[in-house]
């Protein structure tokens, strides 16, 4: 797949998720963004503030990223490859992905139950259209070079291209869990 391709419907998904939450989430009441369908199952706002939590740690490495591979001068390549590692964390989060089954999220990243600000919409609309522009500066640079240290085990690490995938599955995987509440 073309860099270009990728980047081009990343951004496309991404509007789309972010006119969702502005349309759907952004004027609730905290009654409803509090409201639990299980004890044992996310609310609304649990799902936005884990999403914050992922965008808390990978948007300054993004941008890091990008700054190194145009100091670097690593232009735009005509392919954008896949990891194995890649590969794998796109379909763990992928909501389409056939096999995809509840998991089990580690302690940094889970937040039932645990107290959450009630900004967590609005943080994670300002965070989105961060993404978004970081999208856009992306087609300027391999997104094969730059690399990423995994959130939960720095040792592994993701392309910047493979993590952006990764991050805009992961958020159209929580607003669809939202949207279930």
């Amino acid at each position: 797949m073309t860099q270009e391709i990728l980047l081009t419907h990343l951004e496309t998904e991404l509007r789309a998720v972010l006119e969702v939450v502005r349309t759907k989430f952004a004027t609730l009441p905290m009654d409803a963004l509090t409201r639990r369908n299980s004890p044992e199952s996310w609310n609304t706002l649990e799902c936005f503030a884990h999403l914050n939590a992922y965008s808390d740690y990978y948007l300054s490495h993004i941008e890091r990223c990008i700054h190194k591979a145009k100091a670097r001068r690593w232009g735009p390549a005509p392919e954008f490859k896949s990891t194995w590692f890649g590969r794998y964390s796109v379909n763990f989060v992928d909501p389409k992905h056939p096999k995809l089954r509840k998991r089990k999220t580690s302690k940094r990243f889970n937040f039932l139950n645990k107290p959450v600000a009630d900004d967590e919409v609005k943080r994670f609309i300002i965070n989105t259209e961060r993404l978004l522009r970081y999208l856009q500066m992306a087609h300027s640079v391999d997104l094969n070079k730059p690399s990423v240290p995994v959130a939960q085990f720095k040792l592994l690490k993701l392309n910047l291209g493979d993590l952006l995938n990764f991050l805009v599955l992961h958020t159209e995987r929580h607003v669809g869990q939202a949207i279930l509440n």
